[in-house]
């Protein structure tokens, strides 16, 4: 229960509306069949529907500084789209109640079929580290410009092949409708394959 309160609690930066100007109904918790972790808060006085992915700390504890981060700069490299965004160790999607379906299985497909080659890899480690050097935003102190450039592409990779529904969250809020909700879920990573291995895929020039 503590873990849900934190996460919802996190949803108020996703949001960017104060609490006192909110309301937001009891979240609801739930595992899907393949164990990923869902939670919703339905608000309906919220102008749009939020949904943030992220990975269980717990999970990843001994993973190599700055590989989230490094990760979500080669997922970023893929999307097309103004509404989704990869930083701060989580994936963000922020839209219009009406397209929030859509989305959702657009922001599930990058992350389940991700774009990752020596292309996108190259490309994202150097915006990445680009930005550390401009200091353009607040990074984790283990996101730093010696953690960034020690990664390899197979760090990356071997991090990715590593990640499957039961160690990942997805919280929603906004205006949603939970029983909505619950399906678009389903739809977009009901049906994610944990024995699916990426492999190493080098980008023709």
């Amino acid at each position: 229960m503590n873990t849900i309160k934190t996460i919802t609690l996190s949803l108020l930066s996703l949001v960017s509306i104060s609490l006192h100007a909110q309301s937001f109904k009891e979240p609801v918790a739930y595992k899907l069949k393949n164990g990923m972790n869902i939670i919703i808060s339905e608000n309906d006085r919220s102008p749009k529907a939020y949904a943030s992915f992220t990975l269980d700390k717990k999970a990843f504890a001994g993973s190599k500084d700055g590989i989230v981060e490094m990760l979500n700069a080669v997922l970023n490299e893929s999307i097309t789209s103004d509404n989704l965004s990869f930083k701060d160790k989580s994936g963000k999607l922020a839209v219009s109640a009406d397209t929030f379906d859509k989305e959702l299985s657009s922001m599930a497909s990058l992350l389940q079929n991700a774009n990752i080659n020596e292309k996108t890899f190259n490309t994202g480690k150097a915006k990445l580290l680009m930005s550390l050097k401009l200091h353009d935003y607040d990074y984790d102190q283990s996101v730093n410009e010696t953690s960034i450039a020690n990664l390899t592409f197979n760090d990356v990779l071997n991090f990715y092949n590593e990640i499957s529904p039961e160690k990942t969250f997805l919280t929603i809020a906004g205006n949603v409708n939970t029983v909505s909700a619950k399906a678009s879920v389903k739809k977009a990573f009901g049906l994610w394959n944990t024995n699916k291995v990426y492999q190493n895929e080098v980008a023709s020039k």
